[in-house]
């Protein structure tokens, strides 16, 4: 998290699972987005043998909403691991672009499952992109 800005920064949790944030200050400084989900649009037949072994036919509507709705999922369904840390997001491997796409409005909430942190725990730092 303390890379250039633009690149990975992907780390095992609790010895299960991989997270996968977005650098965004200046190397050296500590700062970074978490990626806590991501709706599929292509793909997802591809994602749902990832994450469940299963074609898209033989998987529940449950499955189907779960399969990427949180940083572990997504990774899981992605196959993001530690190789993937320290990519460019601009490179051909991983590549993230804003395609001028405007048309959500942003919810900001309190972050969830984190009562250990205190006050911290009541910040409006998760944000949620609506219709």
């Amino acid at each position: 998290m303390f890379g250039p800005p633009g690149f990975t920064y992907v780390y095992f949790i609790y010895g299960m699972y991989y997270c996968m944030n977005f650098v965004t200050e200046g190397e050296g400084t500590c700062s970074a987005v978490l990626i806590r989900g991501a709706e599929p649009i292509e793909n997802i037949e591809e994602m749902c043998l990832n994450r469940y072994n299963k074609t898209l036919d033989n998987i529940t509507k449950i499955q189907i909403k779960n399969i990427s709705n949180g940083p572990g999922k997504l990774c899981n369904a992605l196959k993001i691991n530690k190789s993937h840390n320290g990519l460019d997001l601009t490179g051909n491997e991983m590549y993230v672009e804003d395609d001028g796409f405007r048309d959500f409005n942003v919810k900001k909430t309190k972050r969830i499952n984190i009562d250990y942190a205190e006050e911290a725990k009541d910040f409006l730092w998760r944000y949620i992109l609506c219709k």
